[in-house]
């Protein structure tokens, strides 16, 4: 990753025995030095009976721009009966670059089912849809100057151009993939519209299912290679995309680096 002027996390967690107890934002900011980062613990749990420092879980976004704004969208969640399931999060940072402000999101969809992963996407797609809407963190001049929670600074920007990384838990094929990106056209193949996304990866110039992200560990249940990790960008970025690629030397985990290439 190093070298990446954005880089998008998930599965970053704080105090959890699997992981040796430790803070990973703080040991991944101290490995990149010099980049500005947000995290967003997607829920929060006591640390056990032994009292020890509260457990946490979530994405994380690092950029050598300056994170102007950040906030954390949690994602719903279907109650499961046996198999384990846990609460996700889309983490939202608003980076300034040379073609002006974009919404970047650090994104992780449940692993169990389509039905809870589009139930994310709706719920995902709804923030989108309202978010320049919204505006900034805050909007507006104080009308007190001892209220005047601004610090004297101009409201920060909530833009509409967005680019959305991360792990999906779908392939190309998918309702969740047609969810981002619109259904396949038998004519047409796919229309990109205004208030959806476009997959860098196809901007690129390679087909849908052209790549693997993903290589199961021995002993899990999946059983094959498969695209599961995305870089969407809103359509007005689309021409911008210059390149995309995975890395499948790299070590560490079961889902490869995913790297996009935009002239921002």
């Amino acid at each position: 990753m190093t070298g990446a002027d954005v880089i998008a996390l998930q599965e970053v967690e704080r105090n959890w025995q699997r992981s040796g107890l430790a803070d990973q934002p703080r040991e991944l900011a101290g490995l990149l030095p010099g980049y500005d980062w947000v995290y967003g613990p997607a829920f929060d749990v006591s640390g056990g009976a032994a009292g020890g420092s509260r457990r946490q879980f979530g994405p994380m976004l690092l950029s050598r721009a300056p994170i102007l704004s950040s906030r954390l969208h949690v994602l719903p969640k279907l109650a499961t009966v046996r198999h384990f399931n846990m609460t996700t999060g889309a983490l939202e940072g608003v980076i300034e670059t040379g073609a002006g402000p974009v919404r970047v999101y650090s994104i992780h969809l449940g692993a169990l089912s389509s039905r809870e992963r589009l139930l994310q996407l709706d719920h995902f797609l709804a923030m989108h849809d309202r978010a320049a809407k919204e505006g900034g963190a805050w909007c507006g001049t104080p009308n007190f100057a001892a209220d005047d929670w601004s610090n004297g600074e101009p409201p920060p920007p909530m833009p509409v151009a967005a680019i959305v990384l991360g792990d999906f838990n779908a392939e190309a094929d998918s309702d969740e993939y047609a969810a981002m990106v619109g259904p396949m056209d038998g004519h047409l193949g796919r229309v990109p519209h205004a208030d959806r996304f476009v997959d860098a990866w196809t901007a690129a110039g390679h087909p849908e299912d052209g790549c693997i992200t993903f290589t199961p560990h021995p002993g899990t249940l999946s059983d094959r290679d498969r695209r599961l990790d995305y870089c969407f960008v809103t359509p007005d970025l689309m021409d911008r995309v210059r390149g995309a690629w995975v890395d499948t030397d790299a070590k560490g985990s079961d889902h490869y680096p995913v790297w996009t290439e935009l002239d921002l």
